[in-house]
């Protein structure tokens, strides 16, 4: 029974770290695909094996959505290491989740204002 219930509670906590991931990847995948955003992925591979060694995608947009990233990013700092940082009137969130298989760097920085820049980047790296 006692190993029923352990394996219940890892697999809950892994579910909790997963949906994480997706709710930032989710938003970043929502806001790519609609008009006034640029989106870029570069994949950097082992040349001898063809391994994927970094994945980074890159979402930037003019808008009034950096309030929606921030939220999303601070609903999922309980998953990770979180770092924020406030300079030249720029707002930069730092969110680094590391898991068995990967590490996930999240980052988003956003105008002070209500309305700007808002650039969001996921870097992933496998182990």
């Amino acid at each position: 029974m006692k190993k029923y219930i352990i394996t219940l509670i890892v697999c809950l906590l892994a579910t909790l770290a997963a949906q994480a991931q997706n709710s930032i990847d989710n938003l970043v995948e929502r806001y790519s695909s609609m008009g006034g955003s640029s989106f870029t992925t570069a994949v950097k591979r082992n040349p001898q094996t063809q391994k994927v060694v970094k994945v980074v995608k890159t979402l930037e947009m003019d808008s009034s959505e950096g309030g929606t990233f921030y939220r999303v990013f601070k609903r999922e700092s309980h998953t990770g290491s979180w770092t924020e940082k406030v300079a030249n009137n720029e707002h930069t969130t730092l969110l680094v989740v590391e898991k068995p298989q990967q590490a996930r760097i999240y980052m988003l920085k956003r105008n002070s204002n209500s309305y700007g820049k808002v650039k969001v980047t996921i870097i992933i790296q496998p182990k």
